[in-house]
């Protein structure tokens, strides 16, 4: 996962062994609060005693805690660890848009791939679920994926053969994660947000679906500090527009944008709770990881 090689596989087998030592955090799920299988607080038909309540009504009578009926004369109901795996959806935007890459850096989808893969990666190893959704012009589940080496590899190649394509949808992916996952899910959305219908379409339809959202910015260096194009023509890549610039002042205009529109997704993104991760197509590995931590989508199992 060298963020500097446009050709390096998506997560190398040294990446993967530091990638296990982090686990995925949903902040407001309460089924999602530790590594691996998620315990939830209800009679279920898991080992670990957690606490008792009152029985009620249609309770199993096989979860009577009977020893602490003799010592208080009440009826109390075991509750025990049941298995509750986190669901991971990762909607990868596959729009025309995501291919651009300059200075032989990897284009803004295979960067999105790479985080995506290092995402399944802690997900699989914590025995969580997977969901994988592309999205451009048509957003469709692409693969469902279950823990172990065979289903991480069939993720890594779903993954590695994304191709851009079409032009930003990201309204589309609501419906398409919550096909991927089979239900309420944390919810990344990996995307360079140049979306003319809105960058936060996709995040907002998830919310009201009840999914819990992040959001990673994906961008080229070339588009976060570029160089004078006054005076010259750029096509748009996924409409084929020409965008005649200026004679002079394009940059500063240019920087004035993407700085209102950056306070426009974080405005919005704080008002749905989601947490947004920047980076940028040379963006190392480690600091990545990093961001991620900062922003509580990962935690290390050390803490």
């Amino acid at each position: 996962m060298d963020a500097l090689d446009p050709h390096a596989p998506l997560v190398s087998p040294e990446i993967a062994a530091r990638l296990a030592r982090l686990s995925l955090q949903a902040r407001r799920m309460p089924e999602a609060r530790r590594r691996g299988r998620r315990r939830t607080r209800r009679p279920g038909g898991g080992a670990d005693f957690i606490d008792t309540r009152p029985y009620a009504l249609g309770d199993d009578p096989r979860r009577i805690a009977w020893p602490a009926f003799a010592r208080l004369e009440r009826l109390l109901v075991r509750l025990v660890a049941d298995d509750a795996p986190l669901r991971l959806a990762l909607v990868v935007d596959t729009s025309s848009s995501m291919g651009f890459s300059s200075n032989g850096a990897p284009s803004k989808l295979v960067q999105a791939a790479r985080i995506a893969a290092g995402l399944a990666t802690v997900a699989l190893t914590g025995e969580d679920r997977v969901g994988v959704v592309s999205s451009s012009s048509t957003a469709s589940p692409v693969l469902r994926a279950s823990g172990g080496r065979i289903g991480l590899g069939r993720l890594y190649g779903a993954l590695d053969a994304l191709a851009p394509s079409g032009t930003t949808d990201l309204g589309a992916a609501a419906s398409a994660a919550s096909r991927a996952t089979g239900g309420r899910a944390l919810c990344v959305i990996l995307s360079d947000f140049l979306d003319p219908a809105g960058a936060l379409a996709g995040a907002r339809a998830m919310c009201a679906r009840g999914h819990e959202v992040a959001l990673v910015e994906v961008l080229d260096p070339q588009e976060i500090d570029p160089p004078d194009l006054s005076g010259h023509d750029l096509e748009d890549q996924e409409t084929g527009e020409i965008v005649v610039l200026p004679a002079e002042g394009a940059t500063e205009a240019y920087l004035a944008a993407l700085a209102t529109h950056r306070a426009a997704i974080d405005a919005g993104a704080a008002e749905i709770g989601a947490p947004v991760l920047r980076v940028s197509t040379t963006e190392p590995f480690d600091s990545i990881v990093c961001l991620a931590i900062r922003a509580g989508l990962l935690r290390s199992q050390r803490t």
